[in-house]
């Protein structure tokens, strides 16, 4: 089995071979090997790749060029396992035909250099037969009467397309470097040729010259969402540039989230889209009919701080029904379920009543 990160990496060449392929999402909770290895401002991908590689039982590992930590992940795996194919494919910044070919012979390179060490034998009849048999991929789309969200900026872990999945949200785009799928043509009088230039056709990452073009490609799919996730990842500063700007341009709700890929920050992404998703969403008001004929909102609010729970309800004037103070527990769910249970006795209301409930602080439930 191989390990790739790249979607410039030729992983279809290896898949038509009879190789499994496996893209590296590192699941880490701790850098204790990168660290070791590894300069401290060194991305966190790459350091998050480094410690899956080394607990996993990788043939090889491909890599591409496109950044400086990936480099230096390129040097540390190339010391550490000189038995195995670590194989660094120089991928070209440009996509004209100059770039095509280059990377076609790049490509051809790298398959003699795996031949030898495999066994295997390249068949680029075979290879054309798996790219004509391959499944078409899953493609993203809006939702009519669901919360449409984008994903842009480096690569987004798993962890936050569960968490968005859970809340029955429609990820209409997915422009990372995780989230295209992809189905590339080939033209079977020039195979690897048409391979090679269908790589270097997909929607650019910031490394590549058409970057340039990426702008006018973003806000054609932002206009099908209701708000963005926007991630980037610790001393990643590419795609924080790209956020700055594209702020101020997207007439879009954006979301910020900078993390260092382990599961440590799962829980602070998942408070931030949650209320991110929430400032979205559209108003659903139940409501409740008073003795006289009378329709009444009741909506409440609760605060879970270090210290004390707050909760309170307001009614559709704005006035305060009631409001009650507990002492946050060791659990801060239970702390927030008592003060829940205590306005709503105060207020001589049921669950049942309430239209909407908002939290904040840590203790979101």
């Amino acid at each position: 089995m191989l390990g790739y990160i790249c979607k410039y990496a030729p992983v279809e060449i290896f898949q038509s071979m009879g190789t499994r392929m496996e893209r590296i999402e590192p699941d880490v909770t701790n850098f204790n090997q990168a660290e070791i290895r590894m300069h401290p401002n060194i991305c966190s991908f790459a350091k998050g790749v480094l410690e899956e590689v080394m607990k996993k039982d990788y043939e090889g590992v491909i890599l591409t060029t496109c950044c400086d930590s990936i480099r230096r992940l390129y040097d540390v795996l190339k010391e550490e396992f000189p038995e195995k194919f670590i194989y660094m494919l120089d991928t070209p910044r440009i996509t004209k035909e100059a770039g095509i070919t280059l990377y076609e012979q790049r490509i051809r390179t790298m398959i003699r250099e795996y031949e030898k060490f495999s066994g295997k034998t390249f068949d680029e009849e075979k290879f054309l037969e798996y790219i004509k048999g391959k499944d078409q991929v899953q493609q993203y789309a809006r939702k009519q009467g669901a919360l449409n969200i984008g994903i842009l900026g480096a690569r987004a872990n798993e962890s936050m397309k569960e968490i968005l999945a859970e809340k029955k949200v429609n990820v209409a785009f997915d422009l990372t470097c995780t989230g295209l799928g992809r189905k590339i043509l080939v033209d079977e009088k020039e195979i690897l040729s048409g391979y090679t230039r269908g790589l270097l056709s997909q929607f650019p990452c910031m490394r590549m010259e058409q970057a340039a073009n990426r702008d006018e490609l973003i806000r054609r799919f932002a206009g099908s969402v209701d708000g963005i996730v926007y991630h980037t990842v610790q001393f990643c500063d590419n795609y924080a540039y790209e956020y700055a700007w594209l702020k101020e341009w997207l007439d879009r709700p954006m979301l910020l989230l900078e993390t260092d890929y382990t599961r440590q920050s799962s829980g602070q992404i998942r408070t931030r889209i949650e209320a991110f998703l929430e400032s979205l969403a559209p108003e659903i008001h139940r409501t409740k009919t008073t003795g006289k004929g009378d329709k009444a909102m009741y909506v409440m609010g609760i605060d879970s701080g270090s210290t004390s729970t707050n909760a309170v309800i307001m009614d559709q004037d704005r006035k305060i029904r009631a409001f009650s103070v507990v002492r946050t527990g060791a659990k801060s769910g239970v702390s927030a379920q008592k003060a829940l249970e205590e306005v709503l006795e105060k207020a001589g209301l049921s669950r049942e009543d309430i239209s909407w409930i908002v939290s904040t602080g840590y203790g979101r439930v």
